[in-house]
């Protein structure tokens, strides 16, 4: 059954409860025989419960007038612990929705501006207060940009002007080292005492645990995310590990597509404007052709045409190849932007054709020039 996120929150408060009821029933089935655990969690005694029960029933230690009631109960926790697990999977796949939302929400924006703003949807989106990004340039590690929660802004927990200065060879960071080799996400527990780390960046941030994961662009590691929640006294787990490691995955996607849209629109530009200059160039050389031909008037002796018979030849004779083809397009209807799109060309370099085509046609209108090569096509 599909469950929405806040009623699992309510039927977890209900399985909470029952745990403990299920544990003092226990009790009282086992007696003296019941050995009380202090595990971190009262899941973690529901567990150890459920195997005193068991043993007690499988050994023949029970009284036959409480083996039913103890069958029934070993039932009852299972289906609890069953039901705590889906409650346990909703949560997760709304955690990773969540994430997907957080790095899907930068997709508009230009590279940079995504790594500017990676730190901040992080901690909007995952339950951190503070986060950093970095880039991986060779054998160096450059942190980017540090978001802090607004109740650390102007803290000793914000290390922003540390951050914008650093630059650290990998070589004396192990952790970091570690990351871009094996590509996995990190969690530490104990940054003082831990060997691997950077102690620079240690004392800088004074974190007490924190999380990390590398953004994998195409095969190779170009940046890392680090995370943490300062002034908490207990430290991240693994969950949070699994976290930030999610939304580096999406993240690493977002920004790969922006990259690429703008490798494509720097690449279009740079079409545009050769084709650009090829027009201008075939223009120049059309003209010059245009230079050695006889006018019409220069040969009286020749039998008159007819209007429509040299308008239909001025078409060819006049224009440029790219005037042609601009009105073969003009013919069909389309408009100048369209003919841009088509084309890969500038709109005002579609307009200044047009200009220039009525011009040497000398005709008012673009249907006027669209009728003259109409004509021509059906000549």
């Amino acid at each position: 059954m599909i469950r929405t996120e806040q009623s699992v929150e309510v039927r977890d408060e209900d399985l909470l409860d029952n745990a403990l009821e299920y544990m003092s029933v226990a009790a009282k089935i086992l007696g003296s025989d019941f050995r009380a655990s202090c595990p971190n969690t009262v899941y973690g005694a529901l567990a150890a419960t459920r195997h005193q029960l068991g043993f007690a029933l499988t050994e023949g230690l029970l009284p036959e007038s409480n083996i039913e009631e103890a069958c029934f109960l070993l039932v009852r926790i299972e289906e609890l612990q069953e039901q705590r697990a889906e409650s346990a999977a909703i949560r997760r796949a709304a955690e990773l929705r969540s994430v997907h939302d957080a790095a899907a929400g930068l997709r508009d924006l230009a590279s940079d501006d995504i790594v500017q703003s990676a730190p901040g949807a992080i901690c909007s989106a995952l339950p951190f207060a503070r986060a950093m990004i970095s880039a991986i340039s060779g054998s160096l590690w450059q942190p980017q940009r540090l978001h802090v929660e607004p109740e650390f802004d102007g803290s000793p927990m914000d290390f922003s002007d540390f951050v914008d200065s650093a630059e650290f060879p990998l070589s004396e960071a192990r952790l970091e080292t570690e990351l871009v080799r094996r590509r996995v996400p990190a969690l530490v527990s104990a940054p003082a005492r831990d060997e691997r780390t950077l102690k620079e960046i240690v004392l800088a941030s004074g974190s007490s645990s924190y999380v990390a994961a590398p953004i994998v662009s195409r095969g190779r590691v170009i940046g890392l995310i680090h995370a943490d929640r300062p002034g908490v006294r207990d430290p991240l787990d693994p969950d949070d590990r699994d976290r930030l490691d999610a939304f580096a995955t999406f993240f690493a996607l977002v920004y790969e597509q922006a990259v690429l849209r703008e490798r494509i629109s720097a690449q279009r530009s740079r079409l545009a404007a050769s084709f650009d200059a090829t027009d201008i160039l075939l223009e120049r050389i059309q003209k010059a052709d245009l230079g050695l031909r006889p006018r019409l008037n220069e040969h009286p002796h020749l039998p008159r045409r007819t209007i429509d018979e040299v308008s239909a030849v001025e078409v060819d004779a006049v224009l440029t190849f790219r005037e042609r083809e601009i009105l073969s397009h003009v013919a069909t209807g389309a408009t100048n932007s369209q003919i841009a799109q088509t084309l890969v060309i500038s709109e005002g370099t579609v307009k200044s054709h047009v200009k220039h085509i009525l011009k040497k046609l000398r005709v008012p209108t673009r249907a006027a020039a669209a009728v003259l090569y109409s004509h021509q096509n059906r000549r």
